[in-house]
């Protein structure tokens, strides 16, 4: 018996594993196919601590979590209820940008006073023209300003990364060292990493 549940732990794993590799995810809490199975709860583990941001946690209606860069930017995953409008609203956020738009985010963050840009993208699809959309939405404000995306580890990161060359003055191996602590992976981001390169010095 204890051999017949070692083999179905083994095989179930091996499962998941596919799933995630088919899907394009890069970790197992970050897979939507995974998530949306039926009792299956995968918890989102908080990155660790660093020097240039503060990891402000989980909050309910926001995908896994929130990040603050500084005083005026955060990052988070998509707003999934009215809960999440209103848990950013608490952090004092006026302005919701986001590459994974979506009709019931809209009419949440702005049933909670929020303005909200769209900015739509794919990981193997961003351009340098993203990267000048997000710049002149942030200049544009009002801020604070949240950067969302589907988990908030990739896209959101990869446009907080180019914020930090060009607003801040990083060094671009320094913005994507903090890109990678923040959860994103490899993998999945090798093209926006690449791009984001590409016009580093732009």
């Amino acid at each position: 018996m204890n051999h017949a549940r070692v083999h179905i732990g083994i095989l179930a794993a091996g499962i998941a594993i596919a799933v995630v590799s088919m899907a394009g995810c890069h970790t197992p809490h970050q897979c939507p196919i995974l998530q949306g199975m039926s009792g299956w709860s995968i918890p989102s583990p908080l990155p660790p601590a660093g020097d240039t941001y503060t990891v402000v946690g989980k909050r309910e209606g926001i995908r896994f979590y929130v990040v603050q860069y500084n005083d005026k930017l955060f990052r988070a995953g998509d707003i999934r209820s009215a809960k999440g409008a209103e848990a950013l609203q608490q952090l004092g956020i006026k302005t919701v940008i986001t590459a994974t738009p979506d009709d019931k985010q809209r009419a949440w963050a702005e049933q909670y006073g929020m303005k909200f840009v769209e900015i739509p993208f794919g990981w193997s699809n961003m351009t340098a023209q993203h990267l000048e959309q997000f710049l002149q939405a942030v200049d544009a404000g009002p801020a604070p300003i949240c950067v969302c995306s589907r988990s908030g580890t990739l896209r959101a990161g990869i446009l907080l990364a180019h914020y930090r060359i060009h607003r801040e003055g990083w060094d671009v191996d320094k913005a994507i060292k903090e890109y990678y602590r923040l959860d994103a992976n490899y993998w999945d981001s090798k093209h926006m990493v690449k791009v984001l390169k590409e016009n580093a010095a732009k």
